[in-house]
């Protein structure tokens, strides 16, 4: 019997070490188990991706799970992209589970790849006359992300007025992302007299027609219509500074008059009658806060002395001829050019040419004006010379009897703007 119980003894052990082993091995399969899940997290989409500037950025997100679990609703996002701002950004992602944590990053690269957009002034194609100097009529750039642009054109200009022929100017800008535009101008030199010469005749050239000046903050109303509130002036200089209006030299304004070169299509000219004390105490602060130009018709003689037209920048300020001293009544009650000597009337315009300082512009006092006046001022070195006549200046135009728009008290912005469009 002792032999027998040894041996269920050892049969009973046996099975127990089994067991125990049994039992160990379930545990560390257990243990194996819980320790080895881990949190996994990996991108949706690619890890670099590239957005245009300007467009909304969608975010594929992530997928994260611990062990079989979908913990995806508990990732967060850490950094942020502004498309609209050109740039690398880079976006972190996080999952966390039982103090197990995971990340993975994303590059995102937002990009401008559209070019820019260059706006010629005036047509495709234009003709000059040969001989004639040609004006460039310029363009407009803007680009999406830049803005304007204009500054950065380059012109390729092959124009040789001395020969006729077919010629391509070409203008090319480039933004700051490197993108680059280009636009072609199609100019043809012709025979001078040409009836093809591009002239914008049916649009023509505001010159524009200002007398006086008051401020209605100091309870001034202005004693007629030729008076000009002055701060609807600053609003009318404020509107084609913004609107990139030219502001041409009268040697340009004379080669479009003659048919010889074009304007650019936003042109205008200001001109401001007698040199009024208004005009220097109001108006010129203004055009000079505008950067503009302005022609100054003055009666010379109404001057105390030259050195006062010094005062002011002659680049801005164009003094030009409203006579010496024949702003007055003549025998016949209208201007008294019409009824003036020539020898005279001569002296008078040299006199106020002198003055000025060689002066090739003339506006007629009251706008009186006829043949005889035409033809002395010609013989005083007067290349153009303007009346009161409402309209537009035009190619072909007599250059002795231009037109201008007159500016009155009360015009509103949207008047000015219709006339000056």
């Amino acid at each position: 019997m002792a032999n027998e119980d040894v041996e269920n003894t050892k049969q009973i052990n046996k099975k127990k070490v089994i067991l125990f082993a049994l039992i160990l091995l379930l545990l560390i399969f257990l243990v194996s188990r819980l320790f080895s899940k881990s949190v996994k997290i990996a991108l949706e989409g690619s890890d670099t991706m590239d957005v245009e500037y300007g467009t909304t950025f969608s975010d594929p997100s992530v997928k994260a799970t611990y062990g079989k679990k979908d913990i995806s609703d508990t990732v967060e996002v850490s950094g942020n992209v502004d498309t609209s701002k050109v740039g690398t950004y880079t976006l972190t992602y996080t999952a966390k589970h039982k103090k197990k944590t995971q990340s993975v990053t994303r590059t995102i690269n937002v990009t401008d790849s559209v070019p820019p957009e260059i706006k010629l002034n005036g047509d495709e194609e234009i003709n000059i006359a040969q001989g004639s100097k040609y004006q460039e009529l310029g363009c407009i750039a803007t680009d999406k992300y830049d803005g304007d642009i204009t500054t950065k054109i380059s012109i390729e200009n092959p124009v040789k007025t001395s020969e006729k022929g077919s010629y391509t100017v070409k203008y090319t800008v480039k933004d700051s992302s490197g993108n680059t535009a280009t636009a072609q101008r199609k100019v043809n030199v012709v025979e001078s007299g040409s009836k093809n010469i591009s002239t914008a005749k049916a649009a023509g050239l505001p010159v524009l027609m200002y007398h006086f000046f008051y401020d209605k903050t100091t309870g001034d109303t202005g004693k007629d219509g030729n008076c000009m509130e002055i701060h609807d002036f600053e609003d009318q200089l404020k509107y084609l500074t913004e609107n990139k209006y030219y502001f041409p030299t009268w040697e340009e304004v004379e080669n479009y008059v003659k048919g010889t070169s074009c304007l650019p299509e936003h042109s205008v000219v200001i001109t401001v009658d007698d040199g009024n004390e208004t005009f220097f105490d109001l108006a010129v602060p203004v055009i000079n806060k505008y950067d503009v130009k302005v022609t100054s018709f003055v009666v010379t003689s109404w001057i105390e002395n030259k050195e006062y037209l010094n005062k002011f920048d002659r680049n801005k300020i164009i003094f030009q001829s409203h006579s010496n001293d024949m702003h007055k009544s003549g025998s016949n009650g209208k201007g008294t050019f019409l009824t003036m000597s020539e020898e005279d009337a001569l002296a008078d315009l040299k006199a106020s040419k002198e003055f000025i300082g060689n002066a090739t512009v003339f506006c007629y006092p009251f706008g009186d004006q006829n043949e005889n006046c035409q033809k002395t001022l010609e013989k005083a070195g007067y290349n153009m010379a303007f009346t009161t006549a409402y309209g537009r200046v035009r190619p072909g135009d007599n250059p002795y009897a231009l037109s201008r728009i007159r500016m009155t008290k009360g015009d509103s912005l949207t008047s000015f703007t219709k006339r000056v469009s």
